[in-house]
């Protein structure tokens, strides 16, 4: 393992940091709650367009755009920070900040010329130092970055040209470079971090992006305005509030009632009936976010530690009948650990398929110990649609094999602190996961989830790591999505997960409001939401 990844296996959210949940943000009373200014005048022209709310299901973890831990805080960072690179309307990767680049024939080098109209919500210009320094600060141990193993700590150097010019030196090809480097590598204020002390997010996060951050209430809500000097995506909304309210039907009411414009996290049982009101669409776009069941193939239950017992597991849960009582059209069931549209993801695999009869027939043979029930860790509600339902149905096909389990229920924040544990905690056999395709390239979640002490990863496989170290240093597209094909066909022999389904992004939206959410990306970005004409 990288001193990369150590670093960043060792940033662990707190588990009473905010986004622990409803209960806890009812018992700690609106008092409190801390209030965050970024002390910025908004300007007269953004007070006159109309505000706009939407109510989410769980709070920050982070404000820091190099300490992200888990996908639930993009929905704050992909609408307050940007990359030179990311996606765009139609969830295809495209320039951002930068205008334009030039790669170099072996792959090792990228020159990018940065827009002239980019700056920060401060009013400075965005330049090459920027960018440097954000590399810097990316990959320096004392951040922490659990994503720095994914892009930047490739980087060997980023040279500055001129004050619009920057050339990125790879210490190694890496073919999803461009791919990544939106929500692996935001570029942030040099001036404004330098000046900020250790933490200089905590108090005012500067970034790029269509909206600026204004004020959060932890637990409650965080008011961001819209950024009239962007680029190129001027939101028609002056004032955005995102309201944290983690119960599914709470939130989902809000809508109902015209508390909320937008509501996130749509539930499919609410889908249907939520349709039914006049004064509510109920739009969904596909996305990239994968449900799985992670096994603990490190240090939990022994027989875990077989590649067959793992495969006997995939048989004994009836993913087709789960998924049509959960998901209820909403979902697409996966039989590899990818979805579909994922570059690489069409081997020719066998499916595991449902058969209980002979999974219990490998695990006897195994020797695999039932006396010893297996221990689920689930993630509380506001995150996923129907996460506790979906635990509590994996648990009951391994009852019917005899498979004894006890399930533990945590809220979001507390959740990702146990599965992103540098120590893997051996209480814990099987955790319900979300993990989510940040583009159709593969390398992101991969390098995170399956190598060998990453930051969410339950398993070590030597062999894995040989080809996820080869994955990304490719010139042919061609031979990389053969080789990335029979990476996935291993994964799928070697069954360290579960993999459930892909789940669509279900919102409940006033009928008021014309918005399509982008594709294939898994929080809201609201800068195009506009009232309907």
């Amino acid at each position: 393992m990288t001193q990369a990844d150590a670093n960043a296996a060792s940033a662990r959210p707190n588990p009473s940091a905010p986004g622990i949940g409803r209960r806890a943000a009812l018992l700690s009373g609106a008092g409190a709650a801390v209030a965050m200014a970024a002390g910025a005048a908004v300007p007269a022209r953004a007070q006159a367009r109309p505000p706009l709310t939407v109510a989410i299901g769980t709070d920050l973890i982070t404000q820091d755009p190099c300490r992200i831990a888990g996908g639930n805080d993009y929905f704050f960072f992909a609408n307050v920070f940007e990359g030179l690179y990311g996606p765009d309307e139609n969830g295809k990767p495209a320039p951002l900040l930068a205008e334009s680049h030039t790669a170099s024939p072996d792959g090792l080098s990228y020159e990018f010329t940065l827009r002239p109209n980019a700056r920060f919500h401060s009013g400075e210009p965005v330049t090459a130092e920027d960018v440097r320094f954000s590399w810097q600060r990316a990959v320096a141990p004392e951040t922490r970055n659990p994503r720095a193993s994914v892009l930047v700590a490739n980087i060997a150097d980023v040279e500055v040209l001129d004050q619009r010019r920057c050339r990125v030196k790879l210490k190694q090809r890496d073919a999803s470079f461009l791919d990544n480097c939106g929500e692996y590598w935001y570029i942030i204020s040099k001036k404004h971090a330098e000046a900020g002390g250790e933490n200089p997010f905590d108090r005012q996060p500067i970034g790029t992006g269509p909206f600026a951050f204004v004020e959060r209430r932890v637990r409650s809500y965080i008011k961001l305005r819209g950024f009239e000097q962007h680029w190129g995506r001027v939101p028609a909304f002056g004032e955005v509030t995102l309201k944290i309210i983690p119960d599914d039907q709470s939130r989902v009411a809000q809508v109902q009632t015209g508390e909320s414009d937008i509501v996130t996290n749509v539930p499919p049982v609410l889908a249907a009936p939520l349709q039914r009101l006049p004064n509510v669409q109920v739009v969904r776009a596909p996305s990239f976010q994968n449900i799985y069941i992670a096994i603990n193939a490190l240090n939990g239950h022994p027989g875990l530690r077989r590649a067959d017992v793992r495969r006997a597991l995939n048989m004994a849960v009836d993913k087709a009948a789960l998924l049509r009582a959960t998901m209820l059209g909403f979902a697409q069931q996966l039989e590899q650990p990818c979805h579909p549209d994922i570059f690489g993801c069409d081997a020719q695999v066998t499916p595991y398929g449902y058969n209980p009869d002979r999974a219990r027939q490998i695990l006897t043979e195994a020797g695999f110990d039932f006396g010893r029930p297996l221990k689920l860790l689930g993630q509380g509600t506001g995150r996923v649609p129907q996460a506790r339902e979906t635990l509590q149905g994996v648990a009951a096909f391994l009852n019917r094999i005899g498979i004894r389990t006890e399930i533990n229920m945590l809220d979001y924040g507390a959740w990702i602190s146990v599965y992103g544990a540098r120590q893997k905690d051996p209480s814990v056999d099987m955790v319900f996961a979300n993990f989510t395709d940040y583009n159709a390239d593969p390398s992101g979640r991969l390098l995170r989830q399956v190598r060998t002490g990453a930051t969410y990863s339950w398993y070590s496989n030597p062999e894995i790591d040989a080809m996820l170290d080869r994955m990304n240093d490719f010139a042919s597209i061609e031979e990389r999505r053969a080789f990335v094909r029979r990476l996935f066909a291993r994964l799928h022999e070697e069954a360290p997960l579960i993999p459930l389904w892909t789940v669509d992004s279900i919102y409940g939206v006033g009928r008021g409001l014309s918005w399509k959410p982008t594709p294939h990306v898994s929080w809201p970005v609201l800068w195009n939401v506009r009232r309907a004409s």
